[in-house]
């Protein structure tokens, strides 16, 4: 009788272990993320091994690929072709090869446009349409590690590591959230996940992966991941998901954000110069002479109506008319269209000093440096601005009299849950990673 009452004490305090102990942490996993950022349409690739042992499967054949082995793909009249160690070319029999690690290290991976990525797992590479679709089989706290330090800084750690862990946090909750719920492949790009530089971009960001490690945010009834958006610079003023995507989230909602103010430099505070002609001929309108804004709570533009002289009109999205000017590809500096969150001033065509018809307004010394590479004496008055076609155009060689349109904004990026600048000015001024998630998230808890 004694044994039962001891074994049923036993099962109890077990049991009451059980219950006190924490949950258990989101555990790394392979994940597969296609690399379409800087290798989508690859047509030519040379990846080498620089550390590790791997396998390289080809058609049904399987050899040894230690550090130091090459392979080189490519295509012939639309059919795929190899060459491996220096050997003879070869026609693939299959369309599927794939790179895979015993001891996992690392890949380099080349292609003829300069692109030159090193990554961390395996590849696997598909021949479709006449080209290589190229996927990293990777370790999902080593992805996080190519992410973080991308979608900062690793400078950032200096007196912002905070920030740092709250992106982690972030960017671990959008991983889980767009791999468990049916999409098994995440890509590389920024403008469809988020951004990914393999093990190219590590650094001291690695250190909040580590610290955050498991760590998501999760809505505080469900219990399930939340979209976990953020983008670089909210402007002062976060948005409503669903003033960008249509789709109501009550973790992603507007509301003001005065850590953002007064940092992140360019994209704090811009300003876009584009001429009448310019922009009416961008949106299927003649010269523009009005520009009206029709704008959300947040004083982001929900949409621009323009009026050209002959009564004509067109009305585009914010996001439509950001797009058309916003400068892809291209450094970021205050002279660039960055986000929706902006004002329009329009200076129109009068008659000049000399009696000609035009604009007697001369552009300012900052307004002209935007603009033109004028010398420091021309910049005093800056160019007529009837010469002027857009910030990023610069000016032209003759006059048109139809007057120019300037755009003052704040941020950088769809302003959606945390800003990325106002996180990092959080972290200097003293707030924890979970004060800032808890700031720039509704309704969550950290799991």
């Amino acid at each position: 009788m004694l044994q039962i009452v001891y074994r049923f004490l036993f099962l109890c305090m077990a049991l009451f272990i059980l219950v006190l102990s924490p949950a258990t942490p989101c555990q790394a996993n392979e994940i597969s993320v296609e690399l379409v950022w800087k290798l989508g349409q690859a047509s030519w690739v040379e990846i080498d091994v620089e550390q590790g042992d791997y396998q390289l499967i080809v058609d049904t054949t399987t050899r040894k690929f230690p550090t130091g082995s090459t392979i080189q793909l490519g295509w012939g009249g639309w059919t795929p072709i190899l060459r491996i160690n220096q050997e003879d070319y070869q026609v693939s029999q299959g369309s599927v090869l794939e790179l895979r690690g015993n001891n996992l290290g690392c890949l380099r991976v080349k292609t003829p446009e300069g692109n030159d990525v090193v990554y961390r797992g395996g590849l696997q590479m598909n021949w479709e349409n006449g080209h290589w679709r190229l996927i990293n089989r990777v370790d999902s706290e080593d992805y996080l590690k190519g992410v973080v330090p991308i979608e900062m800084s690793n400078e950032w750690a200096h007196g912002g590591i905070e920030a740092l862990k709250a992106q982690a946090v972030a960017a671990r909750t959008f991983l889980v959230r767009h791999t468990e719920n049916g999409q098994k492949t995440i890509t590389d790009s920024p403008d469809i996940d988020q951004a990914y530089a393999g093990k190219f971009v590590e650094g001291e960001a690695s250190a909040a992966v580590d610290a955050t490690r498991g760590q998501i945010l999760v809505d505080t009834q469900s219990k399930q991941p939340i979209e976990a958006l953020y983008s670089s610079h909210s402007g002062g003023y976060t948005e409503d998901a669903k003033n960008v995507w249509g789709t109501t989230d009550i973790h992603n909602v507007s509301h003001p954000d005065p850590y953002s103010e007064g940092v992140g430099g360019a994209v704090a505070h811009w300003r876009f110069i584009v001429s009448a002609p310019l922009l009416g001929s961008t949106f299927g309108v003649g010269p523009v002479r009005n520009v009206e804004l029709d704008k959300f709570p947040s004083g982001r533009v929900k949409s621009v109506r323009m009026e050209d002289g002959f009564g004509h009109s067109q009305t585009v999205t914010g996001r439509t008319f950001v797009k058309a000017f916003y400068p892809f590809g291209q450094p970021i500096r205050t002279a660039a269209f960055l986000g929706s969150l902006f004002e329009a001033q329009t200076i129109a065509p009068q008659l000049d000093l000399y009696g000609k018809s035009g604009l007697s307004v001369f552009l300012s010394a900052e307004a002209a440096s935007l603009v033109s590479g004028t010398s420091s004496a021309q910049k005093e008055q800056g160019p007529l601005l009837t010469k002027v076609l857009s910030s990023s155009l610069g000016t032209s060689a003759t006059s048109q009299p139809f007057g120019v349109f300037i755009f003052e904004g704040q941020g950088w990026g769809h302003g959606v849950g945390m800003s990325q600048w106002g996180a990092y000015h959080m972290a200097q001024i003293g707030y924890t990673y979970k004060e800032i998630l808890s700031f720039y998230y509704n309704n969550t808890l950290i799991q």
